[in-house]
């Protein structure tokens, strides 16, 4: 098989692998221990007032937990948005299934993927995740694929985890 695509890195792509990618995490209070360390050391730094910096350590911190704050609660606002100011956002990407594995090009980005390199898969309700040896993700929407290629994807891959 040798199966050629091409696709835009843009907005709705971006959601797309963002929404899919976080349906493998639990939703967890964990993300905001971050929040509360900031916090706790911005009380800290008001409270011993050193005369040098004299309270403005105390409202850095502070700012910094509430930047942290908005980026938990509008986590997939923000990483959308910094995709798209990346400078890879609205180019042509190049997707390459053969024999010897995922080819994927554009201007920025010539990565070759192994069937061998992939360690295991998570199958989502739009598309599949592989898990690589090297401890990466990537994405693949199944909007990109024909049939017959989703198949020949799905075969040569490891067995995917229906999430």
């Amino acid at each position: 098989m040798n199966y050629q695509t091409t696709f835009t890195l843009n907005k709705p792509h971006y959601t797309e692998c963002f929404e899919q990618s976080q349906s493998l995490e639990p939703k967890s209070n964990r993300r905001f221990i971050k929040i509360g360390v900031l916090v706790l050391f911005g009380l800290f730094f008001y409270a011993v007032q050193i005369e040098a910096i004299s309270g403005h350590l105390g409202a850095f911190f502070f700012v910094l937990a509430f930047v942290e704050l908005l980026s938990q609660i509008y986590a997939k606002s923000w990483w959308v948005t910094r995709q798209m100011l990346s400078k890879a956002s609205g180019n042509e990407v190049e997707l390459v299934l053969a024999d010897t594995g995922i080819t994927i090009k554009s201007q920025y980005v010539n990565q070759q993927i192994k069937w061998l390199d992939i360690n295991s898969t998570v199958s989502t309700e739009k598309g599949l995740i592989l898990k690589l040896n090297n401890g990466s993700n990537s994405y693949l929407s199944k909007s990109c694929f024909t049939e017959q290629a989703w198949q020949f994807l799905l075969e040569n891959s490891p067995a995917a985890v229906v999430s």
